[in-house]
Parts: C-alpha cells; sequence; structure tokens
C-alpha cells in the first residue's frame, strides 16, 4: 500500500482512456484518433483508447508485487465490500463496453453523467488493483 510511480503512470493512462472511451474527451495524435474503432476483433471494434485503457489494468495488475493472474480471484475476494466491487467492475465493465456496445457502451456514451460514472468507477477499480490488493 505505498505509492509506486510504474501505477500512478498506469492510472493516469487509464483515466485519459476512459474519458475518451465515453466521448467526454478526445485526442488525436499523428491522424489516429484514439476514441475511434481502429481495428476489429472477433467481430469486437476496438479503439486506441480502449486499447491502452485496459492495457493500463492489466499491467497494473502485473506490476503488483502483492498479486498474480493466478491469484487474482482469491485476492479480489479478500477485498472489503466496495473495493471488491470496484476491482470486480474494472475488469468487467471494459469489456461489456466493447462486447455490448448497443447496449453498455451506448448506456455510458449517452450522457457525461453516466460517462463520469463509469470513469470513476474503472478508476476506483483501478486504485483498488494497484493499491490495496
Amino acid at each position: 500500500m505505498e505509492f509506486d510511480a510504474v501505477d500512478a503512470a498506469l492510472v493516469v493512462t487509464g483515466l485519459a482512456s476512459a474519458f475518451m472511451l465515453v466521448g467526454i474527451a478526445s485526442f488525436q495524435l499523428f491522424d489516429v484518433q484514439f476514441g475511434a474503432t481502429q481495428f476489429t476483433v472477433a467481430g469486437i471494434g476496438l479503439s486506441t483508447a480502449w486499447v491502452l485503457g485496459y492495457g493500463s489494468i492489466v499491467l497494473t495488475i502485473l506490476t503488483n508485487d502483492n498479486t498474480e493472474f493466478q491469484s487474482l480471484s482469491e485476492d479480489i475476494k479478500g477485498l472489503q465490500g466496495w473495493y471488491m466491487a470496484a476491482a470486480v467492475g474494472t475488469l468487467v465493465l471494459p469489456i461489456a463496453f466493447v462486447a455490448l456496445p448497443n447496449t453498455i457502451g451506448s448506456f455510458f456514451q449517452s450522457s457525461d453523467l453516466w460517462g463520469l460514472l463509469y470513469v470513476v468507477g474503472v478508476t476506483a477499480g483501478q486504485f483498488a488493483l494497484g493499491w490495496m490488493l
């Protein structure tokens, strides 16, 4: 539960990506619009923002000295109420966002309020995965 500069950088990446994913913010670099679908995997469109965001979540877990993918489920179950829900939500919500674009994805993109809720939830969960495990 001490400060880790790598986790802090990953949280900032995840936070910025979440804002771009829900459409509250936009970013373009070298003619690449980060919020736009760049490629498709198994029929699911993925944007640069989504890849960076979910990648930052995975890297937060990989760089955490207190957990590994093999014990992640048990470690998350050991968290207290809100932290456990946030950690699970952070792992599941981004996948549901792109796997169910007409329901989950469109809901969080329908209003800045719902988009902000997505950003706060995913960011809180990334904090839980990085500092609470």
